[in-house]
């Protein structure tokens, strides 16, 4: 494994993130991670935003179409929906990678479909490929390489490595 981004790196992006998000959203919006590989980008990130002033709902969507295997089925399923009302909502989509974009395509025309007045998408990093599906990040904190397998800070490995404070590939 290398380490592509280490944790000062990550941390610093994420005060970044923040201070772009800050000015851009209400301060009522709903950050909605993407489980299972959002989760600790997530809350280091509503953590920078409550220091800047804001104080988001949350709520957790589960998506998945890797299905434990390293490439993309192609086939996007959702696994846990919303719980809370979305109606004309300000929607932060918080996800760990932006590859296909398959995902976020769907989590986006979900979102908006159920009535939210807007779906942003903030992602960790984002990866050089082509993307399967139209889409493109509002908010992005790093690029990878399209052949990169990230690993760390809640990306894994057949469920191994989410507990990196860093992001490496394999």
């Amino acid at each position: 494994m290398r380490i592509l981004f280490s944790e000062a790196a990550v941390k610093a992006r994420i005060e970044a993130l923040a201070d772009a998000i800050a000015r851009d959203l209400p301060k009522d919006f709903l950050l909605a991670p993407v489980l299972t590989g959002a989760f600790i980008f997530a809350a280091d990130l509503l953590r920078a935003l409550h220091a800047r002033g804001l104080d988001p709902g949350v709520d957790f969507v589960q998506l998945s179409s890797y299905g434990g295997a390293r490439a993309s089925s192609g086939v996007v399923a959702l696994i846990k929906d919303f719980t809370v009302d979305l109606e004309g909502r300000s929607v932060l989509i918080v996800d760990d990678v932006l590859d296909s974009g398959r995902s976020l395509h769907f989590a986006r025309r979900m979102t908006l479909d159920r009535g939210a007045a807007e779906a942003r998408l903030c992602v960790l990093v984002r990866k050089a490929t082509g993307r399967s599906a139209d889409i493109e990040a509002d908010y992005v904190g790093f690029e990878a390489g399209a052949d990169d397998f990230l690993v760390g800070y809640g990306m894994d490995d057949g469920g191994r490595s989410r507990g990196l404070p860093f992001i490496g590939a394999m």
